[in-house]
């Protein structure tokens, strides 16, 4: 372990001195989330060969920096496990000493500090960050079947092996972490990563007790998306100072005499037409032959205006399947009549509403055509 940790101080070092010359020509921005993924091996630190208990390892991890100093992360990393027995240690193995393989994986809550600009908050480069990191979480472990040949094989009494009357079958346990993590950043959403990491096992993690708990060191590779960036307002472009000429000597003016304004024409406004005929019940044609001369004096006079005849029948009479033909007659009537004093049927709108609609609130009233120009 003291080995390890002078190996991370030494690599650290030197990743923070690029860190501190080294440019960058992408920015990385904060607050932002991530997603990691990460391939390596893992060795188990017991009594053991410690190169006979190295296994391949993956993980995936999501994440998010706050700010430029602090973050967190989820962290799942897992595949293989080893342990091993020794014959010096237990007398009882058939054919000496024995390893064995079972399936792992660990579940941890990480605080990530990035120390590059914890120390160097101001720096010009973010190519390159050295981050510390530090968690807690769960260790799970299954498929036992080496573990389990290997000590239903011992010579019963003649050794001193507790661990499957201490450990049962139990296959979680705690599991604490801290660890180093240098990252070099090739643009602004994506960077790779080499991360060590020192994980601290419940002795029973692996069923086999030895009475002091145990330590896995870890080293992974891995490649990091980054989104959800926002980036820094750019600074603002102060622009030079114009550049003041100096102003020629007015000139006098010499204003023009005004031109007399023409008189204004009078605006003529046409003049409206509307005109009722009114009759007696159930009569249709149309009287008096004055009022029929009135709406053709305007229609000559306006020949491009067009008129409205609409025709009525009372509510108080009649009914209304009756009133309906007495209304239509008496619109169609008018219309005839002034067809017959060259106006242009086209001219006419001609319709008819029955009894439905009383324009007069006098109930005789409501026997009539009104004409209505426009």
């Amino acid at each position: 372990m003291k080995k390890f940790l002078n190996i991370a101080a030494a690599v650290a070092l030197l990743f923070g001195v690029s860190t501190a010359a080294q440019a960058q020509d992408t920015d990385e921005y904060y607050p932002h989330n991530f997603i990691s993924v990460q391939g390596g091996a893992q060795v188990t630190l017991t009594h053991y060969d410690f190169m006979d208990l190295v296994t391949p390892q993956f993980a995936v991890s999501f994440g998010r920096y706050f700010n430029p100093k602090v973050g967190v992360r989820l962290h799942a990393q897992g595949y293989e496990a080893k342990g091993g027995f020794l014959q010096e240690r237990f007398p009882g193995l058939p054919n000496g000493d024995a390893d064995y393989k079972f399936k792992a994986i660990t579940g941890d809550l990480d605080l990530l500090m990035n120390m590059s600009n914890i120390i160097s908050p101001n720096r010009s480069s973010q190519r390159f960050n050295w981050v510390l990191l530090a968690g807690f979480g769960v260790n799970y472990g299954w498929d036992f079947d080496e573990y389990k040949g290997i000590v239903s094989s011992m010579t019963k009494g003649n050794n001193f092996y507790v661990g499957p009357d201490q450990c049962g079958t139990k296959h979680s346990s705690f599991n604490g972490r801290f660890g180093t993590q240098f990252e070099y950043c090739f643009s602004p959403h994506f960077g790779l990563s080499l991360e060590l990491d020192a994980n601290y096992k419940n002795d029973c993690f692996n069923l086999k007790s030895n009475f002091d708990p145990d330590w896995q060191i870890v080293g992974l590779v891995g490649l990091t998306f980054k989104f959800g960036q926002k980036k820094k307002a750019p600074a603002p472009v102060v622009a030079p100072p114009p550049v003041v000429e100096p102003k020629p000597e007015p000139k006098p003016v010499v204003e023009p005499k005004p031109e007399p304004k023409p008189e204004p024409k009078p605006v003529v406004k046409d003049e409206p037409l509307k005109e009722t005929f009114f009759y007696i019940i159930r009569e249709s044609d149309p009287s008096p032959d004055v009022t029929l001369n009135r709406i053709v004096e305007w229609c000559n006079k306006y020949p491009g205006k067009s008129i409205s005849i609409k025709g009525y029948a009372d509510r108080g009479t009649g009914n209304p399947k009756i009133n309906v033909g007495y209304a239509k007659a008496r619109a169609e009537k008018v219309a005839k009549a002034l067809e017959e004093r060259g106006i242009s049927r086209s001219r006419m709108d001609v319709s008819s509403y029955g009894d439905t609609v009383q324009p007069f609130a006098e109930n005789d009233r409501n026997r009539c055509v009104i004409v209505v120009g426009e």
